[in-house]
């Protein structure tokens, strides 16, 4: 068993330094301020993306992240669109819809940045780069 030492030392000690390599990417929080009554899920940046929804002023928990330029993607519903529609129409209303949107421009993080990322409403796009709900 001692014997063993001599060859599993080595292998410890690079997997500990492997392992420690991420602790100087950057850390990257988003933050939705597009506008009051809509919500953006999954938003994804440089590798990270946070399984959660977020409504206006919400944000995620810091995540560390790749470092470089890249924009944030994430999925985006108009919910006080959506019920003004509702509110209008007669009858059966479909349900809300979430679209591909990323921002316009790119953000850029280096190594052992705390970054906190602002979503806001005249930084969009539609994303096309995904597969969205459009029925094709």
């Amino acid at each position: 068993m001692i014997r063993a030492w001599p060859r599993i030392g080595p292998l410890l000690a690079a997997t500990a330094l492997l392992g420690a390599c991420d602790l100087d990417y950057p850390e990257v929080v988003i933050v939705n301020r597009i506008a009051e009554g809509v919500m953006i899920r999954d938003p994804g940046f440089n590798g990270c993306r946070w399984n959660t929804t977020l409504a206006y002023g919400d944000h995620t928990v810091p995540k560390r992240c790749l470092p470089g330029e890249g924009r944030v993607h994430f999925r985006k519903m108009d919910l006080a669109g959506y019920a003004r529609k509702a509110a209008k129409a007669e009858g059966d209303v479909p349900g809300p819809t979430w679209f591909n949107y990323r921002t316009a421009g790119a953000r850029s993080v280096g190594q052992g940045d705390f970054a906190v990322i602002e979503i806001a409403g005249g930084d969009l796009e539609q994303d096309f780069s995904v597969p969205g709900p459009y029925g094709h």
